[in-house]
Order: structure tokens, then C-alpha cells, then sequence
């Protein structure tokens, strides 16, 4: 209760500085819109979408309006302004006419949508694994009104500005005599119609220009030091831990996650090995990442912040990440088209470090590297909306675990802005809360198969 009361004071404190009460409504707001969203469902996600227009375009204004009075903090400069720029590329594309529609064509069939060129499909062609039969790959050959031959693949789309042309689906052709799959007369192989996604993003360079401000604001507070934190150099090791460093439990503890280090990376190595691509589909080699990574997080307190973490650490290890790991489902399964995209590996890793730096910094652990797993949240949000760009043709989906994830670094973006006024408790009932909502994410995106939405593969 004591935190809480804290924290409640430094947020009244907060609000009594110019815009300070508007701005934490509007916060409030969007929140709920994030929280609505994250329900999922058609009908309620449509309503919170239209709700959030309205809610974050306001957030975007006073943000743009207050930065004229953040000239003497640059990263929280760059991240108003890149916040502002991301929803006003939202907003124009809600408001001054983003499109989007849909071609199905069949073989030698043209077609196109309002300003964009004829394409003339060539060929339709399914490349599948040979191992599990499960589709690898799917890629349509299509001719453009220049006689250009093109192709288009998932990850891959074709760039016709001011549209976007992807590769969304397929559909088998039935025999209109016989009602059945049509088979090609030569070869004997199904006929397919393509399914092409044509998307006009109008406010595609404001998102672009935004994300960039909010890497350089992230890194401004990664590269940054907090006024209570101890000069790099002097000694972080607590009196327990250094007074049992040299007994033998300790020693134990030691070689025990020594070994715990080394078995995580020989299942990493095996894994990738047997798959043929970096072990981090999943949230069973989600977790086996995380493990592999701790050990080298602690050597890195040890040597750079001078901070004992290997009990915290260990406990971490010990007690959640392992367990955890035994009630995933570990079976070995093919990368999904949609995941063979080069930001599949920098897209994970960076939530991968992130989330543990966080929840290290929670457990009293490593705060020194709380800046650096924010900088690594903003970095993988902008991965992720990259490659739904690239992907899927959006960069926000309103997909729950986007929401999820949103909501998060929002969480720690807000710990950001407090932070010079809060007291050494409430600094700590921040990271805390934060810490949770890295777990309520992880949970969502366990549970997100569940539920209809562009993640429910992980």
C-alpha cells in the first residue's frame, strides 16, 4: 500500500506541471484502448479500433504540442515526436484514404485495382517440404502491362507504387462440369487461383520517419545513466553473495548453472541443426533462447556493472525458465512461409534479451540495464511492424499479442518519464509492475493460439 501511495503521489506531482493532467488522460485512454483491443474478438476489436483513432490522434496532438517544452531531454523529445509521427501515419491512413483490395486471378487471367497496372497471372506454383508435405513456400508469376515478368511470394511483394502487391493465399480451381479440384491436363497437378493483396499506405513515410525517432529516443535513455545509479566501476556485489563466494554451495550453485548454461546452447545447437533455421518459432524455444542467454547477462552484470547476480540469476533459471519450458510443446515443426523473412531472428532476439533484462532489473538484479532493455522492446515493436508491412501489408494488425506487446512498452515508456520523481520504491514497484506485463505478454502469446490472430502459429 506504502507503493502504491508513492507512486500516487509522484503522478499527482506530475500533473500539476502544464498539460501534465490532459496528457495523462488521453495516456489513460489509449491504454484502454490497447486493454479493448487485446479482447480479440471481431466485433470488439473493430469497436476499439474506431474508440483508438479518436483516443491516441488526441495523445499525438498534446504529445506534438508539448515537445516545444522537452528541448532539454532529447530522448524524451524523440520519443514524443516519434510516438506523434506513428499514430499521424495511422490517422491519415484511417482518414485521407489508405486502400486496400484483393486480386483472384487464375492462370493467363488479368486483373488490377484503381491506379495501379494490369498484372497478368503466369504461373501459380506451391513448393512444399519434403519431409512433412507442409507448404514451404507459395509464389505466383504474374506480367505487368510492360511485359515485365515479375514474381510475388510471401515475404516478397511486388512494389507498384503508390501500391504494395502481396502474396496473400491460394484456392483450388474446381471443374465446373464435375464440381471437383481442376487438374492441369499436362502434368496432372491442382490449379490454383492467387490470392494478391494490393495496399496504398499514404501515411507509410510519416510511420517510418516516427519508428526512427523512437529507436534514437530508446537508445538516448539505453546510453543514459540515472543520477542514483552507482559510477560504472564501483562494486554492486551484495554482502550475502560476497560473503559465501568463496563456500562450496556457492561453488556448486557455480558449476551446476555452468552446466545449465551449457546444456540450454547443446539444445540450441541440435534444435537449429535438425530444423535448418534459428531454434526461435515457439515459445518453447523461446524459452530455451532465454536460458542460453542468462549465463552470458550474468558475466556481463559481473564484469561491466560489477554486480553479483548469479543467485538471481540462478533462481530465474532454476525455478521458471526450466520448468516452464517442460509444459510447452517441444515438438520439432517447419518454419511457416510467413516466417521466412530475415527479420525472423533480430525480430525474437531482441524481445528474447529485453524481456530478460527487465525482468532481472524487477528482481533487484542488473538495473543499470533497464534503458537497454527498453531501447530493445522499441527496437523489436519496429521489427514486428516492419515485417507486417512486408509480410502481411499493415504494419499494425490490432492483433492481440501486438496489443499485448504495445501495452508493455508503454508501460515502461511512462517509467521513463516518471522516473527522475520517483522515489527508490516506487522506482522499484515500476520495474515490478513492468516485469508483469512482460509475463501477462508471454502468457498471451502461450494462450494466442487460442484465440483468432496473425500470431496464433507461436
Amino acid at each position: 500500500m506504502t507503493r502504491i501511495l508513492q507512486i500516487a503521489r509522484a503522478v499527482a506531482a506530475w500533473c500539476r506541471k502544464p498539460g501534465g493532467v490532459p496528457f495523462l488522460v488521453l495516456l489513460v485512454l489509449a491504454v484502454a484502448s490497447v486493454a479493448l483491443a487485446c479482447l480479440g474478438a471481431d466485433g470488439a476489436l473493430a469497436w476499439a479500433k474506431s474508440y483508438a483513432v479518436g483516443g491516441l490522434a488526441g495523445v499525438a496532438l498534446l504529445s506534438a504540442v508539448v515537445c516545444a517544452r522537452m528541448t532539454v531531454r532529447p530522448a524524451l523529445l524523440a520519443l514524443h515526436l516519434g510516438f506523434a509521427l506513428v499514430l499521424c501515419g495511422w490517422v491519415a491512413n484511417e482518414v485521407a484514404g489508405g486502400e486496400e483490395g484483393y486480386l483472384k486471378l487464375g492462370p493467363g487471367q488479368s486483373g488490377d485495382v484503381a491506379g495501379m497496372d494490369q498484372l497478368t497471372l503466369q504461373s501459380f506454383t506451391i513448393d512444399r517440404w519434403e519431409d512433412t508435405g507442409t507448404v514451404r513456400q507459395y509464389t505466383s508469376k504474374v506480367r505487368n502491362g510492360k511485359g515485365e515478368e515479375l514474381e510475388i511470394s510471401v515475404n516478397h511483394p511486388l512494389v507498384v507504387r503508390p501500391w504494395w502487391v502481396y502474396q496473400s493465399s491460394y484456392q483450388e480451381m474446381a471443374d465446373p462440369y464435375t464440381g471437383e479440384v481442376a487438374k492441369n491436363p499436362r502434368t496432372g497437378e491442382p490449379l490454383y487461383f492467387t490470392m494478391l493483396l494490393c495496399v496504398k499506405d499514404v501515411g507509410l513515410p510519416l510511420v517510418a520517419f516516427g519508428a526512427v525517432l523512437l529507436l534514437v529516443g530508446a537508445l538516448g535513455y539505453a546510453m543514459g545513466r540515472d543520477k542514483r545509479d552507482p559510477p560504472v566501476g564501483v562494486a554492486g556485489v551484495s554482502p550475502a553473495n560476497s560473503a559465501c563466494a568463496g563456500r562450496a554451495p556457492y561453488l556448486a550453485v557455480r558449476a551446476l548453472y555452468g552446466l545449465a548454461f551449457l546444456g540450454a546452447v547443446a539444445m540450441l545447437v541440435h534444435r537449429g541443426i535438425t530444423m535448418g533455421h534459428p531454434p526461435m518459432q515457439n515459445m518453447y524455444e523461446f524459452l530455451i533462447c532465454t536460458a542460453a542467454l542468462l549465463p552470458v547477462l550474468t558475466f556481463v552484470s559481473a564484469r561491466w556493472d560489477r554486480q553479483d547476480t548469479l543467485l538471481v540469476d540462478s533462481i530465474l533459471l532454476a525455478l521458471v525458465l526450466m520448468p516452464v519450458g517442460f509444459f510447452m510443446d517441444g515438438s520439432v515443426k517447419r518454419l511457416m512461409p510467413a516466417l521466412q523473412s530475415p527479420f525472423f531472428v533480430p525480430h525474437v532476439g531482441a524481445y528474447v534479451i529485453g524481456y530478460v533484462l527487465l525482468v532481472r532489473a524487477a528482481m533487484g538484479a542488473g538495473r543499470r540495464l533497464v534503458g537497454l532493455g527498453f531501447f530493445l522492446l522499441t527496437l523489436g515493436l519496429v521489427l514486428g511492424a516492419w515485417w507486417g508491412k512486408v509480410c502481411w501489408g499493415h504494419w499494425w494488425q490490432f492483433d492481440p499479442k501486438e496489443m499485448w506487446s504495445l501495452a508493455t512498452w508503454l508501460l515502461y515508456a511512462a517509467y521513463f518519464h516518471l522516473r527522475p520523481r520517483l522515489s527508490p520504491r516506487a522506482d522499484r514497484a515500476f520495474l515490478v509492475a513492468g516485469a508483469v506485463m512482460v509475463v501477462l505478454t508471454l502468457t498471451w502469446i502461450n494462450l494466442s493460439r487460442l484465440f483468432t490472430g496473425m500470431h496464433s502459429y507461436a
